[in-house]
């Protein structure tokens, strides 16, 4: 490798990274502005506990409107409505 390419890659090194702090760094300003904006006190309190999480969920798992949605409703999955679907295609097969 030469010092040229050496330096050209740890520039490209050093942009991907300010690129990633600049990011969580707008993602978090954008949280906090909703944060003051619903009067959210604790998360402007400690904005980095949240970073991951939307300031709207409560936590509680059986609040309707953090909830899983198939839980709430008894709905079935993707995939276990394709096994059943696939389960009674080849029973309707096989009894013929």
């Amino acid at each position: 490798m030469n010092v040229g390419e050496l330096e050209m890659s740890d520039q490209f090194q050093r942009e991907k990274h300010s690129e990633r702090i600049h990011q969580k760094e707008t993602k978090l300003d954008k949280k906090v502005k909703l944060a003051k904006e619903f009067n959210h006190e604790h998360a402007l309190k400690n904005p980095h506990k949240y970073h991951k999480t939307s300031l709207f969920n409560c936590g509680n798992p059986k609040c309707v409107m953090c909830m899983n949605p198939r839980k709430a409703f008894d709905e079935k999955t993707m995939q276990e409505r394709k096994f059943e679907q696939k389960e009674l295609y080849d029973e309707s097969k096989s009894q013929v």
